[in-house]
């Protein structure tokens, strides 16, 4: 599939929409769209938008599980040139509304009700607290009376004409702001990335180049759309390459492992903990999800190894990058080895310049030498209304300090180590919390593990693991099976376990480390 001459996802899918109007856009259960179904309701959402009175730079939200509206606001954002800042489906009612306020929705597209959370009840609490502003609240599958459905909404696009929506087209630019995604905060609010059309487009489809997408696959999205490896990783490189999405409403193994099987869904978009839930489901066989051939493997080894052995999908590739990327900065090949899969997290994509420095004195650092990761090319221009973190994260020269540790081996391959705040230092030696992660889960009685540094007044920090097991195994055991595949410094002081459920999350699904440290610390009874 040729790179698109259009910039902007919206223009994307009209160009698709133009060359193959029938070809499968969406796949949604029973529910299908086609590329010029797809579009038809792009602009009359767009439509809709402008009636409403969104302008171009003005910001839309979503509040929606992988549904097809979600795609369709996004690209009808797009097309005005609003911007998309899709809220995320586990925040709470304060988290919402601090979002809400911080990226000024104008609009909200939400589902009246989501898994075991009834969103008309809890907009109708927020107004009536009056909190809630200018914000329109627009229901799909509305039923509370007064409400605004989504048909309704729809509808207002009749009072705009074709011509005036081109003119609106015409002026956005591909260098403007298509996305605010959100990330997780630990420790404090959660930071707006802004990512242009530009960066989403052509970093999308080099994206989809490295993982053999083309026009005859079906990309299962399993990881919600509000996070970067959907919003601007999986949707794009789905769209310029005229491929059809399978969309998964939300997460669940059993559902999982039947819309793979139902749509025959040969590009796989999930992560690790996805993986594995499949894998552990007693539905899953490999027959059932034969036809992924390709996709995502994800950074970690262990969840790799499960995607590219256990699953079978040899021909998913391995990558490493942040929302501030626009999804990926590295990206394998197809046909590399899997024990280079496994190992390594591919080359930068085209338009991605990488370094790798000392972090204390930023001087260059040569291959095989593990330091800071910095990334120029297609990153981020910054936070919404955060000028502090923006200054943190953007220097002066260009790149952006992502706050990682990796390196790159002798041919160009980039290997990821940690987390730079996350580094244990016991005993004087520096740690990989990431590296003793991937040695626990590669024991056979552990499903997962997640290990955090703990201050300690002789060692200077203790390394603690969480241990999630599939069946019973000892904390010396596990100690034991560390000490026999690494150096004896990198063994867990202390083993805890938990099953899954026990596990601190944040908002965005994530183990929370901070949250994991302060357990440690009341457990082992250490003071903070």
């Amino acid at each position: 599939m040729a790179r698109p001459s259009a910039k902007t996802l919206a223009e994307v899918l009209a160009e698709h929409a133009r060359a193959t109007p029938n070809r499968l856009a969406l796949i949604r259960d029973e529910r299908t769209l086609s590329y010029g179904e797809l579009l038809a309701q792009t602009v009359q959402a767009a439509k809709a938008l402008l009636a409403s009175g969104v302008k171009r730079g003005e910001s839309v939200g979503v509040l929606l599980g992988n549904e097809p509206e979600w795609v369709v606001m996004a690209l009808a954002s797009s097309m005005i040139g609003a911007r998309f800042c899709p809220l995320n489906t586990w925040y709470k009612k304060n988290e919402i509304l601090w979002t809400m306020r911080h990226s000024g929705v104008r609009i909200v597209v939400s589902a009246a009700r989501f898994l075991k959370t009834s969103y008309e009840d809890l907009f109708a609490e927020l107004a009536s607290e009056a909190v809630l502003g200018d914000a329109e609240l627009v229901f799909v599958g509305a039923t509370r009376a007064g409400a605004t459905n989504w048909g309704a909404f729809l509808k207002r696009g009749d009072a705009i004409s074709d011509a005036d929506l081109a003119s609106v087209r015409a002026s956005v630019s591909p260098d403007t702001t298509a996305f605010v995604l959100y990330t997780s905060g630990s420790t404090a609010d959660p930071k707006g990335v802004l990512l242009n059309h530009r960066g989403v487009v052509e970093n999308g489809y080099d994206m989809g180049v490295r993982r053999g997408i083309n026009g005859d696959d079906r990309v299962w999205i399993g990881s919600p759309l509000f996070y970067g490896l959907g919003a601007t990783n999986a949707l794009p490189a789905a769209l310029t390459h005229g491929a059809a999405i399978v969309l998964q409403g939300h997460f669940e193994a059993g559902s999982a492992i039947e819309s793979i099987r139902r749509s025959q869904a040969s590009v796989y978009y999930g992560t690790g903990n996805m993986t594995r839930g499949m894998l552990d489901h007693p539905d899953y066989t490999r027959s059932k999800i034969g036809s992924l051939q390709k996709g995502n493997a994800g950074t970690v080894a262990e969840y790799k190894r499960l995607t590219l052995v256990e699953m079978g999908i040899k021909g998913a590739v391995p990558a490493y990058g942040l929302t501030e990327t626009y999804g990926n900065a590295t990206v394998g090949d197809m046909d590399d080895p899997i024990e280079l899969k496994v190992a390594a997290n591919g080359a930068p994509l085209p338009g991605m310049e990488m370094i790798i420095v000392d972090p204390a004195t930023g001087a260059l650092l040569p291959k095989g030498e593990t330091g800071l990761v910095l990334i120029r090319g297609h990153t981020t221009p910054g936070y919404l209304n955060n000028p502090e973190e923006t200054a943190k994260a953007l220097r002066p020269d260009g790149f952006f300090d992502t706050g990682d540790l990796g390196s790159f081996n002798s041919d160009g391959h980039f290997i990821f180590n940690s987390r730079l705040k996350e580094v244990i230092k016991s005993g004087g030696i520096n740690v990989s919390p990431v590296e003793v992660e991937q040695l626990l889960a590669s024991h056979p009685d552990v499903r997962d593990a997640y290990v955090v540094g703990v201050g300690d007044p002789v060692k200077g920090e203790l390394v603690v693991a969480f241990v999630d097991t599939a069946a019973p195994v000892s904390e010396r055991a596990l100690r034991e099976y560390v000490k026999e595949r690494a150096a004896s410094f990198k063994a867990p002081h202390h083993v805890l376990f938990r099953s899954e459920a026990q596990l601190p999350r944040l908002a965005s699904g994530k183990v929370s480390k901070a949250k994991l440290s302060e357990e440690a610390r009341r457990e082992l009874g250490i003071a903070s």
